[in-house]
């Protein structure tokens, strides 16, 4: 019979590729509101308090030739952003090797941490909703199609370029209203039985539509639920790679150009209170409102 033998050196062997990857795969999945909002990230390493200057863009209007002097001047405005949110989530590993050699437990422990980062973020960013430049819709009601295009046309009128993506996310019961919908289903139906079947609305009135459990709902008579419409540059998300900790201590910094995050692994070991590998997983980020015109709540 053969026997299998784990000495010191590899039962310590932690592959930070491996748990950066499973945790990076959860986290693009895990996020909604992230993916769609401007992102600014640097290599720059930052600490808690730091402090990024995210500019916005600039507006300009064509002139008559020659320029007067002095017209429609450029000035270069910026919104700071304090990187005032430093999130964490700790996984404890009894089994080190065999964690990193089974992919289902690996990705049943990474997939958690990823999903309490991930819903970290998206609460700092719908908390934002207060600061939307319009509103449209009725508190205590679905949303309907009819406020769907009141929503396209506050963007529109607010001056979203054309060429820009527009963004609905909704609640899972806006979500739900929005697919039974008599002229939405029609519509799914006649696109074929695919959407019907996977539940998704794609695309409505020009907008991108998403759904999202972590949309705000107030209480009060009647509650009111803060869906968004938006464009990217209504709300910007700054993260930065944390600096590296004590020389001692095993760790590994990663960024992601595609989902605009960066994130810190550490790992210790300690006995109490239970002796287990503990891999602790952070990240440094900050949250604001770049274009308040651009936001739009769709209340209901």
């Amino acid at each position: 019979m053969p026997i299998n033998i784990i000495d010191g050196t590899g039962a310590s062997a932690w592959i930070p590729q491996v748990w950066a990857q499973e945790i990076l795969s959860h986290l693009r999945s895990a996020i909604v509101l992230a993916k769609l909002v401007n992102k600014d990230y640097s290599a720059q390493v930052a600490s808690e308090g730091n402090q990024v200057n995210v500019p916005v863009p600039v507006n300009l209007t064509a002139q008559d030739i020659p320029y007067s002097a002095g017209e429609d001047p450029i000035n270069l405005q910026t919104v700071p952003v304090r990187l005032d949110r430093w999130k964490g989530v700790q996984i404890r590993v009894t089994d080190l090797a065999l964690a990193q050699s089974r992919p289902d437990i690996l990705s049943h422990l990474t997939r958690a941490a990823a999903i309490a980062l991930a819903e970290a973020i998206e609460r700092d960013l719908f908390s934002l909703y207060t600061a939307a430049g319009s509103s449209v819709g009725t508190p205590g009601t679905n949303v309907t199609p009819e406020v769907v295009v009141e929503a396209r046309q506050k963007l529109v009128e607010n001056k979203v370029p054309a060429s820009e993506r527009k963004f609905l996310v909704l609640s899972p019961k806006d979500y739900a209203a929005l697919l039974t919908a008599p002229n939405v289903a029609y519509a799914l139906n006649y696109g074929g039985a695919d959407a019907i079947r996977q539940g998704q609305v794609p695309t409505i009135y020009g907008l991108e539509v998403y759904e999202s459990q972590l949309v705000p709902v107030v209480s009060g008579t009647p509650p009111t639920t803060y869906n968004l419409a938006l464009a990217r540059d209504a709300l910007v998300l700054v993260t930065r790679p944390l600096p590296a900790p004590d020389a001692n201590v095993r760790y590994a910094v990663v960024t992601d150009d595609e989902s605009g995050l960066a994130f810190r692994m550490t790992l210790t070991y300690e006995t109490r209170p239970a002796p287990a590998h503990v891999l602790n997983v952070d990240l440094l980020y900050g949250v604001a409102v770049l274009r308040p015109e651009f936001l739009v709540q769709v209340r209901a």
